[in-house]
């Protein structure tokens, strides 16, 4: 992130000098600086400007966004009557109207997969499936069960854009997962 690039991001949100400063936890002078360009405005400060952005895109007033759903999982199993997937794009005024509707088509057998995107088809809200397992465990006067939660997760920008791999990739694999061990002290 260049100077430029900050400026343009505290612009964008409209923060003042002063407010960027408390919201990134420095001094106003540090912003003007990068501003002015005299420093270098750090990595861990870009990634702070894309986390403030993301929350100021999920406010309930930002937009036109898209809602954008599937009539079918995107992932059909063989058992499905059609192999094909329709996808609905309806446009919003804003997330909260957006919301609104995702909520009330999610009643529907036939909503899959929603998403809310910005103007340059950024993300801002997603819907995610999770996957629980719970092996059977032997019998054991200390721990209760196991669960595991992995997650593999695909995120693409649909605009041309890099903003994964430190600027250097238009999409990457995220590999996690949690590891939950309930159990009992005596």
């Amino acid at each position: 992130m260049n100077a430029d690039d900050f400026l343009n991001w505290r612009r964008t949100l409209g923060y003042r000098n002063a407010e960027a400063a408390r919201m990134l936890g420095v001094h106003r002078n540090t912003v003007q600086n990068w501003e002015r360009g005299f420093t270098r405005v750090p990595t861990v400060v870009e990634f702070a400007c894309q986390e403030l952005t993301r929350r100021w895109m999920q406010r309930p007033e930002f937009g036109p966004v898209a809602l954008v759903h599937a009539d079918e999982p995107i992932w059909p199993k063989p058992d499905y009557p059609s192999r094909s997937v329709f996808v609905q794009c309806e446009l919003y005024a804003n997330n909260e109207l957006a919301i609104r509707q995702a909520v009330r088509l999610s009643e529907n057998a036939g909503f899959h997969n929603p998403l809310i995107i910005d103007q340059v088809a950024e993300i801002i809200w997603d819907a995610t499936a999770a996957l629980t397992l719970t092996p059977t465990l032997p019998p054991n006067p200390y721990v209760k069960n196991l669960i595991i939660r992995p997650e593999i997760r695909y995120d693409t920008s649909l605009n041309g854009t890099t903003p994964f791999a430190a600027g250097t990739k238009e999409s990457q694999f995220t590999f996690g997962g949690d590891v939950i061990v309930p159990f009992t002290v005596k």
